[in-house]
């Protein structure tokens, strides 16, 4: 065999190729990274958006503190009125409005930064909510906020994050059509994309409904 510079490049190739396996392996696991990155930044826009709204009612002013103080105050005294459905309707009312909105924003290829906003947007009401419940009632409202907020906030929140996780991917595929001027999108993932969200309602009813029961079982042996 003559040692030119075909011959060469080629053992070159051969030696440093990775074996079939090894790359079926990692096109495999693609997928799995892909979910898991966007996992992790949607739940760190969450938490930033926690902190800003934390931050904001430490810095606020008395004015806005008092305006505040009468809106959640007038929200706990209705959740200790409302009936059972009540609760358990205004926990769903809140998640699935943001289910629609991500929904929609899936089919809308330039829809991305809406649909980054969201997990924010979230965060900075939870954020907001939590620091006026502990600015207005001190360490009373910590049990409250344990047993009554978080398990529906964590609960809530990883819905949410899987909702705009599945927006996120569809509206960039959608985005990458465009780019490549195809006529036809590919049924099957858009049959996938609704029966996703059709699970995601379903789950936002559980929620509510644990949120309402979390409340009648607990909330009165919980006062702020």
């Amino acid at each position: 065999m003559s040692w030119n510079t075909y011959n060469l490049d080629k053992i070159y190739q051969q030696m440093t190729a990775k074996p079939v396996s090894q790359r079926r392996e990692r096109l495999a696991l693609r997928p799995f990274h892909t979910h898991f990155g966007l996992n992790h930044l949607l739940a760190g826009l969450f938490l930033l958006g926690m902190l800003a709204g934390t931050l904001l009612i430490r810095n606020a002013d008395s004015t806005t503190i008092t305006t505040m103080q009468a809106v959640l105050g007038g929200y706990i005294e209705r959740r200790q009125t409302a009936s059972f459905l009540g609760v358990a309707a205004a926990t769903f009312s809140s998640l699935f409005v943001m289910l629609v909105l991500l929904f929609v924003c899936g089919f809308c290829t330039i829809s991305q930064p809406i649909i980054i906003f969201v997990p924010i947007f979230k965060g900075l009401g939870y954020g907001f909510s939590i620091g006026m419940l502990y600015a207005q009632y001190g360490f009373s409202a910590i049990r409250y906020i344990l047993v009554l907020l978080f398990p529906v906030l964590l609960m809530g929140t990883c819905l949410l994050i899987l909702a705009c996780r599945a927006s996120l991917l569809m509206a960039v595929s959608l985005f990458r059509m465009t780019l490549l001027a195809q006529q036809q999108t590919d049924s099957s993932r858009v049959r996938r994309y609704c029966m996703k969200f059709v699970a995601f309602t379903v789950i936002c009813l559980l929620i509510s409904l644990i949120d309402a029961v979390l409340f009648y079982k607990l909330g009165g042996l919980i006062t702020l």
